[in-house]
């Protein structure tokens, strides 16, 4: 296994009872298929197979039953006995789709012996997606103390279950929690801390507020990819200071798998897991606006494993390594937009950086009316890059240290005149 200088488990302050943790976490990145028999078998084999006892937590759910009964159903397309699922009647919305129930009823039932016991008895719990306020909100006192339903997920996670979420139910296994934000805004415009109890407000720019930290490692993000969250995260990391200086930002229809007792994270699904390493980052003066030099990002996907205390990390076996053996060696064109291509984080790492001989720097511009952001990503030395095709013929790269630096700009957009054309 190679090294990518990821900070120890001792390092990240987790020492006692959370780095000893022997639960295991299914962290899904949102948009979960319920053909995604990889990700669903997945949770099923760490509970213990198709026998094992199921819990389903609708709690960050505009529909809480309706979400409950397609995740069952799911389960028992696998192989579950529906009798074995039970849902656990924690919700903060009425669904409209049930008539002769109000969810919004069961908002105290954390406190319920009858749920409670659910929990006691399962050996996986699941939370929907959804609003990943709307948990917190459920499973936290307003005095920031634990509801008995939240201490009896901590001991079932302590004792070896399995804890796993999808979108909001990916947000809140953090200590930190993004509760909201926009990347840019979180870019531009300084973040949003959120004490506990308090409703967060409509806005675009950055909210941070306490998550359930199941997951003690860093920061966790989801519909990653899909979204466009790189410098919303790495705005999260920076502002939550030294104490979680790593984020994880997971892809939609992808799961990252984090075994508590060894600190394995396995990287399966559709897309990849994005890490935002702050530790060696450098912040510059900048007003509101975020201005860093220094970050690293790594990208891991499907097969990848990554053991964060010792950093030693597997790239999936199917993949070679290509720095010095790139595939292309051609000028990279710098910019943003639909006009230019490779604008997703395995191109730009990939085809443009690290599988590039020509290129050791790529630069991507984003903007929104005069106000912009520049991010760069460099080639150092501790840089590695791999890549190959899956058993399904699937292309996917890899990516470990490669420095990203974010500089806010102001645009100045001016048609071409003729003159100047010609």
């Amino acid at each position: 296994m190679k090294s990518i200088l990821l900070p120890a488990a001792a390092a990240l302050g987790l020492t006692g009872a959370a780095a000893a943790d022997p639960g295991t976490l299914v962290i899904a990145g949102g948009a979960l298929d319920e053909g995604n028999a990889e990700v669903f078998e997945a949770f099923i084999d760490a509970a213990g197979g198709p026998g094992a006892r199921f819990a389903i937590l609708p709690t960050a759910s505009g529909y809480p039953a309706g979400s409950a009964a397609s995740f069952a159903e799911a389960l028992a397309a696998y192989g579950v006995d529906p009798a074995n699922i039970v849902r656990v009647d924690l919700a903060i919305v009425n669904d409209p789709e049930t008539e002769t129930v109000n969810e919004s009823a069961w908002a105290g039932n954390a406190s319920d012996l009858d749920e409670i016991a659910k929990i006691e008895s399962a050996d996986a719990i699941w939370f929907t997606g959804g609003d990943q306020a709307r948990i917190t909100e459920a499973l936290i006192e307003d005095d920031g103390r634990d509801t008995p339903m939240l201490s009896a997920l901590r001991a079932r996670l302590a004792d070896g279950a399995v804890i796993g979420g999808t979108s909001a139910g990916a947000a809140m296994m953090s200590p930190v929690m993004i509760v909201r934000g926009e990347t840019l805004p979180a870019l531009l415009e300084s973040p949003m801390a959120l004490a506990d109890g308090t409703e967060a407000p409509e806005t675009d720019r950055l909210v941070l507020g306490r998550g359930l930290g199941f997951f003690p490692y860093g920061i966790t993000d989801q519909h990653f990819e899909q979204r466009a969250r790189l410098g919303r995260l790495a705005r999260a990391v920076l502002s939550a200071g030294e104490a979680l200086p790593m984020g994880f930002g997971v892809d939609e229809n992808t799961a990252l798998i984090a075994d508590l007792s060894t600190h394995e994270l396995t990287v399966i699904g559709e897309g990849a897991v994005t890490i935002v390493d702050a530790r060696s980052a450098q912040t510059e003066p900048a007003g509101d606006a975020l201005s860093v030099r220094g970050l690293l990002v790594h990208l891991l996907s499907g097969g990848d494993v990554l053991n964060i205390d010792t950093g030693a990390y597997a790239p999936a076996g199917y993949k070679s390594a290509t720095v010095g053996s790139e595939y292309f060696d051609q000028p990279v064109v710098s910019g943003g937009g639909m006009a230019v291509s490779g604008d997703t984080l395995a191109a730009v790492l990939g085809d443009a950086l690290l599988d590039n001989a020509a290129s050791s720097a790529v630069e991507r511009v984003s903007f929104s009316g005069d106000a912009g952001v520049v991010y760069r990503f460099l080639q150092i030395d501790a840089s590695a890059g791999w890549w190959g095709r899956n058993q399904a013929g699937e292309a996917k790269f890899t990516a470990a240290a490669v420095r990203f630096d974010i500089t806010p700009v102001r645009i100045t957009v001016a048609p071409l005149s003729r003159e100047a054309a010609q």
